[in-house]
């Protein structure tokens, strides 16, 4: 079967590439296969066990795909030959194509401890059906260890000490929860407030083994702590799924992703690939980086599908900014870009503002929360290289602001100049707003020096 678009993936990276082709080229035929049915939307994972009353409200469906006459196939692709032009289903079927888009994503990881492969032992997959019999397991256990304290492990600690009951331990072996992503003293905000829910931090820990018969009982700590357990959450992460495009003989990089050039293109002009399976080039610094992020995904997503027979936008990701939000026990935590620490390790000379105001005026309105902001600038430019922000649910917006300033190379005195819209039930006051503070602050150093 001839196909002038086809996509290997449905996740929002696949989702995304396959409307955006449709929308640009109507006339095309688009198929998307995707080898899990009953997909989720992956970033609510972690609510699925508390906050959703029913774990079928996190369905990722076909309705959106289906509507714009785009075809979906539910089947497994197992191989892929460039020179024919044509991908193997599991099912035995072969597709034809003008031009693929590989959106396989990224597929979990298991660190190498004795004992990982016992029953009881749970990653995250992006299954509906695997997610609901796992939110079953949760409800039912009394003690549950959390491995990795990134993004998923503290989203999934924080639902965990909602409901109570349960004895949840996280394990971390950096220093700090979430430490690729916040300069320490963010870190040991979100550390205190799971802290205060219960849950039980291990930091500066790693795992030796999981101890049991056949079922889990216990994971073994380094430091020779041995912390009960009747189920384990493996959130360590994950790595990109590449073996389809391997059998196919494309270009895999030393990080092992697929290597992919500014437009998403493979060494092989037909073939694209989008989202956690292609390569990832840090903004600021051009090496390869290992960040997933869904927003990510789509963004390379709509430059695969509009450029997929011709270059009609010329380059717009540069790489990654890396851009996270986040809501740890009702505050919500965002960063973009680079953070103090990671300057230090890139030798990044850097001047800093941090500033706390409320995130109303005047500040004794009902609902407000102290909102803290931290920016980073280059020395001497000036150019706005990363920021931090905690408070109430607006961080999650103003933190975008924070990367398209990134993005466009905002420096600290335009940002002290910003002309902004403020109102008392949704903004900080315009006198002393901490985004603006935060550059005036940094530009009142730069002037000293």
């Amino acid at each position: 079967m001839q196909k002038n678009i086809l996509i290997i993936g449905g996740g929002p990276a696949g989702v995304t590439t396959a409307l955006t082709a449709k929308s640009v080229r109507p006339e095309q035929s688009v198929c998307v296969v995707k080898d899990i049915a009953d997909g989720v939307i992956p970033c609510a994972i972690p609510y699925m066990i508390h906050t959703m009353s029913d774990p079928s409200q996190n369905r990722m469906g076909d309705q959106s795909l289906t509507d714009e006459g785009i075809e979906v196939i539910n089947d497994q692709a197992i191989a892929m030959s460039p020179s024919l032009a044509e991908v193997t289903l599991k099912s035995g079927a072969k597709l034809a194509y003008d031009r693929l888009v590989l959106a396989t994503g990224a597929k979990p990881s298991l660190p190498p401890i004795p004992g990982i492969d016992k029953a009881g032992v749970y990653t995250i997959q992006k299954e509906l059906n695997y997610l609901a019999a796992l939110r079953n397991e949760l409800h039912a256990a009394q003690r549950v260890v959390v491995l990795g304290g990134g993004f998923i492990g503290a989203e999934l600690a924080d639902e965990l000490s909602r409901q109570g009951s349960v004895e949840t331990h996280l394990v971390e072996m950096m220093p700090n929860l979430l430490s690729n992503a916040f300069d320490t003293e963010f870190c040991q905000h979100i550390e205190s407030i799971l802290a205060g829910q219960g849950v039980q931090i291990h930091t500066n820990s790693k795992v030796q083994s999981i101890e049991g018969q056949s079922q889990v009982h216990g994971v073994v700590l380094d430091s020779g702590e041995i912390l009960p357990a009747d189920l384990v959450l493996v959130g360590v992460g994950g790595k990109p799924n590449v073996d389809l495009a391997r059998k196919g003989g494309l270009r895999i990089t030393d990080g092992g992703s697929i290597w992919v050039d500014s437009y998403m293109r493979t060494q092989d002009d037909k073939i694209f690939a989008v989202g956690d399976c292609a390569l990832k080039r840090d903004f600021f610094t051009r090496k390869e980086v290992p960040v997933w992020l869904a927003s990510t995904a789509t963004a390379e997503a709509r430059i695969a599908g509009t450029n997929l027979f011709s270059i009609r936008v010329l380059r717009q990701i540069q790489g990654t900014i890396a851009a996270f939000s986040t809501n740890i026990g009702g505050v919500s935590f965002a960063s973009a870009g680079l953070t103090c620490q990671s300057c230090e390790a890139e030798h990044f000379r850097i001047v800093t503002g941090c500033v706390t105001a409320p995130d109303r005026h005047p500040g004794n309105l009902p609902g407000v929360a102290e909102m803290k902001v931290k920016l980073v600038f280059a020395d001497r430019a000036g150019v706005l290289l990363g920021g931090q922000i905690s408070g109430g649910p607006s961080v999650g917006e103003l933190i975008n602001a924070v990367a398209i300033g990134i993005q466009k190379g905002l420096t600290v005195r335009e940002l002290d100049m910003m002309q902004i819209a403020t109102h008392p039930l949704l903004t900080p006051a315009p006198t002393v707003h901490p985004l603006i503070n935060c550059a005036h602050q940094a530009l009142a150093k730069l002037r000293k020096r």
